[in-house]
């Protein structure tokens, strides 16, 4: 299967960018609403440089496979692209970013997730 119609709609839709972006405004959003679990997990001197903030993956999903089957995940009733920020601190992956598009390029919902 050729992947590059995926790169060209990130590409036109300016996924990378957009989804960094969207990754710090979260973080910065995490960082101050939920500031003791922030410490806990990033110091009380963090520092930026200290962690990696990269576009790792993109995947295409279809939402439902079989419109007349039931599904117990989450689904969203449209097909949809997700990029992936892994969250990195100190070279050690703590969790992930995603954020959701739908195929017009709308962001539509993001998840940060700390494991």
């Amino acid at each position: 299967m050729n992947s590059g119609f995926l790169k060209q709609w990130c590409l036109e839709h300016d996924v990378e960018t957009r989804s960094t972006n969207a990754f710090w405004y979260c973080f910065r959003n995490y960082q101050c609403e939920y500031t003791e679990e922030f410490i806990s997990v990033f110091g009380e001197n963090f520092k930026e440089e200290d962690l990696t903030v990269a576009l790792k993956e993109v995947a295409l999903f279809i939402d439902r496979w079989d419109n007349d089957a039931t599904y117990t995940a989450i689904s969203y009733g449209f097909d949809y692209v997700v990029s992936y920020i892994p969250i990195v601190f100190k070279e050690k992956k703590l969790g992930w970013y995603k954020l959701l598009f739908n195929l017009e390029g709308e962001i539509f919902d993001d998840f940060f997730i700390i494991d």
